[in-house]
């Protein structure tokens, strides 16, 4: 455990709105910020990210890279040229920016996005994924040099809001000062609204777009197209919502390595940095025979291209599902009882250890007749053909039981 880890120790999910606090903190730093994106959206935030910071270092740009939640170990939320800062670098870190952390009473995620711009002081450029939302996100505490907005569906409505409009505006106020924005695929009312924070936006199927696309054993295909520009490429990772990742991450970091760095796109180096990038947690098949695959997917929109793209495939598997309260459980359980009765599988539903989940006996009574209910997975139903899907902490905790 970090000494980050053990200071916040059950302090993680404490979440007081407003960005005053950071802005203090980040004011007292001693050094100036590196330029930098912000990443907002419901998902393929992380992706997005990556594939950017990937494309990036590829060109010789030395980028800091923050994402959340992390899957394993905390100091995956801090990456350089997309390698894990080590935790004894990250304990120093902590130990140095203590005093203003506890000065300005800043929360887990706040702490960790100050900690994120200490380590990345000596970056070229980095590129910060948000948490939650965007307007009140610790992310957009500070002044970013480019906006990219990955699609945008439903999620956290006790914070965001209960329409996709109320929702929108909340992740598209990190466009600020009228900075450019990149927008990938989304609602024609996302573009609109969008027009409201800056004149200098880019659309997805618009001023790029993508052809070609196809899933397949071994990754997805696509071309990424603009004007007479065409790019094909190959993703290690699965689905054709990466692929709109991957193009939006082209787009994105041809326009920071042009107006920042004065460098051209390379489209070997592009090439490699999209294969290179892999996405643990996303669609990631850890075994083959018999089938056993993870997906972090937590919301409705996440689950029904999980389960797209298990169908373009053609994998069949018995399907094992834990959230938390605030997720939309019960119409993500209506989704995976549809999938199952369809390739003839079972579905099993567990709990997780955390405040915010459902306990054994909830879920029973909730799910008993509709799935297997269980409050611990035998070996016998991981050596199955399976696929581990849901909250963060269901697919650490079976990874890490099972696998290691």
């Amino acid at each position: 455990m970090t000494a980050f880890e053990s200071y916040f120790l059950n302090k993680e999910f404490i979440w007081k709105p407003g960005l005053g606090r950071i802005k203090n903190a980040v004011a007292s730093l001693p050094f100036f910020l590196p330029p930098s994106a912000i990443v907002a959206g419901t998902n393929g935030k992380g992706s997005t990210s990556t594939f950017i910071a990937s494309i990036l270092k590829s060109h010789g740009v030395r980028t800091g890279l923050f994402t959340s939640p992390h899957l394993f170990s905390f100091n995956e939320r801090f990456k350089i040229n997309l390698e894990s800062v080590c935790i004894d670098v990250l304990d120093k870190a902590f130990l140095k920016l203590l005093p203003i952390i506890e000065e300005n009473s800043l929360t887990y995620f706040e702490a960790a996005f100050l900690l994120s711009l200490y380590l990345f002081k000596d970056c070229d450029f980095a590129v910060y994924e948000v948490g939650l939302g965007g307007r009140l996100d610790a992310t957009n505490s500070i002044e970013h040099n480019l906006a990219v907005i990955t699609h945008i569906d439903y999620d956290h409505k006790d914070y965001l809001g209960e329409t996709i409009e109320e929702i929108a505006l909340e992740k598209l106020h990190v466009i600020k000062n009228g900075i450019p924005a990149v927008i990938s695929d989304n609602r024609e009312v996302v573009f609109e609204l969008a027009k409201r924070f800056t004149e200098n936006l880019s659309v997805f199927w618009m001023n790029f777009d993508l052809d070609s696309v196809k899933v397949s054993g071994n990754g997805t295909y696509g071309v990424y197209e603009e004007g007479d520009i065409q790019i094909p490429f190959h993703l290690s990772v699965y689905g054709e919502h990466q692929a709109v990742n991957a193009a939006t991450a082209i787009f994105s970091s041809k326009k920071i390595l042009r107006e920042i760095f004065n460098v051209e796109l390379n489209i070997l180096k592009v090439q490699e940095a999209l294969l290179s990038v892999k996405m643990p947690g996303r669609f990631e098949v850890l075994r083959r025979k018999p089938l056993f695959i993870v997906d972090v997917a937590h919301n409705v929109d996440a689950v029904k291209r999980f389960l797209k793209t298990a169908e373009s495939l053609g994998f069949s598997f018995d399907v094992v599902y834990s959230g938390l309260k605030d997720k939309e459980f019960d119409e993500i359980v209506k989704l995976l009882e549809s999938f199952v009765k369809k390739v003839g599988a079972e579905l099993f539903i567990v709990p997780i250890e955390n405040s915010r989940g459902f306990s054994f006996e909830e879920l029973e009574k909730k799910y008993g007749d509709r799935a297997v209910v269980s409050e611990k997975l035998d070996d016998e139903v991981l050596d199955r053909d399976i696929a581990i899907l849901g909250s963060f902490y269901l697919v650490s905790d079976i990874v890490e039981g099972y696998f290691k």
